[in-house]
């Protein structure tokens, strides 16, 4: 069965929600993202989530709304792509991990592209 992302409903005191609210004013974050964000780094705090997984979400929730909305299509897929590339990088085939570090060696302008190819630099050696 293949994992697929759950949703979480949060109940935040005044406290919390000013600073949610705050958080996402001053990164131009929509409501998902300025949620997620926090919620990343504190796992990775606390020490429950890898680095690598750490790193490939804070890039994937550190993007301003407007970005995502002035990115096209293509680029938002090819992030999306490659961001889940790198989050199951260790699960993956070798011919996936080949297919998606070829698509990164051809993109790098792309973030998400240079950090899969340093991790695959890195536990590959290639």
């Amino acid at each position: 069965m293949k994992f697929r992302e759950h949703g979480v409903l949060l109940y935040l005191s005044n406290e919390l929600y000013m600073g949610f609210v705050k958080l996402q004013a001053d990164k131009g974050l929509g409501r998902s993202y300025a949620a997620l964000l926090p919620f990343v780094e504190g796992l990775y705090h606390l020490g429950y989530i890898t680095q690598e997984v750490y790193q490939a979400h804070v890039i994937r929730y550190s993007k301003p709304l407007l970005t995502i909305k002035s990115a096209s299509p293509k680029v938002l897929e090819l992030d999306r792509n490659l961001s889940f590339a790198l989050t199951n990088w260790a699960e993956m085939p070798e011919k996936s991990r080949r297919y998606y570090f070829n698509k990164a060696k051809k993109h790098p302008e792309s973030a998400v592209a240079q950090q899969l190819l340093k991790k695959a630099i890195k536990i590959e050696g290639a």
